[in-house]
């Protein structure tokens, strides 16, 4: 089973690329995102650091994180982020990698796609046999969340701020897919970076 980092910033494309190995090529995919909102949930692993971090005043009436205003929080502030990255990277990447060993035991998928904006600062790259970096211009990045996801620009912009820029991904990862909007062409991409 190879394991198969996707990578690259928000509004990339890296969902339709993970979601295309699943469907073309058998891969199993898993999203640090999904993980890490599991496991702010009450009872989750990293609930209770986080609330008793950033005190009350994040919870909604049943006690539940609200992740809206934890993001508004985290985003303005540098430190804060770092400190819920702290928390929320290093438990995350533990559940990756039992999700990882138990499926190659099983022996049963040819590829383990870890889906994440965070591949640097999170250390998921050390966990994966190769890394693709996805790639979409700017302004088509911020023009997709805007109409797909209703974001201001005000928001998209402290979102771009906090990820890391594209000369750290391209200097990092070799493997490039070019998302231009074209699904043929992405679906033929992905295909030659498997072959190689």
């Amino acid at each position: 089973m190879k394991v198969i980092g996707i990578t690259g910033g928000i509004g990339s494309g890296k969902s339709l690329v993970a979601r295309l190995l699943q469907e073309y090529h058998g891969a199993y995919i898993v999203n640090t995102d999904c993980i890490a909102r599991e496991q702010m949930e009450i009872g989750g692993v990293s609930y209770q650091p986080i609330v008793d971090f950033f005190g009350n005043e994040i919870l909604c009436m049943d006690s539940t994180i609200n992740r809206t205003k934890l993001a508004e929080i985290v985003f303005k502030d540098k430190e804060k982020l770092l400190k819920i990255n702290e928390i929320t990277h290093p438990l995350v990447l533990e559940e990756v990698k039992e999700v990882i060993r138990t499926l190659k035991e099983a022996g049963e998928v040819p590829y383990l796609v870890i889906e994440t904006a965070l591949m640097i600062e999170s250390g998921y790259d050390v966990t994966c046999d190769e890394v693709w970096y996805v790639f979409a211009p700017e302004e088509e990045r911020r023009r997709r969340l805007k109409e797909e996801r209703n974001y201001s620009d005000q928001k998209i912009d402290s979102i771009f701020e906090s990820q890391s820029k594209e000369e750290a991904f391209r200097r990092k990862f070799h493997k490039i897919i070019e998302n231009t909007g074209d699904i043929e062409d992405i679906k033929k991409q992905v295909a030659i970076l498997l072959m190689n």
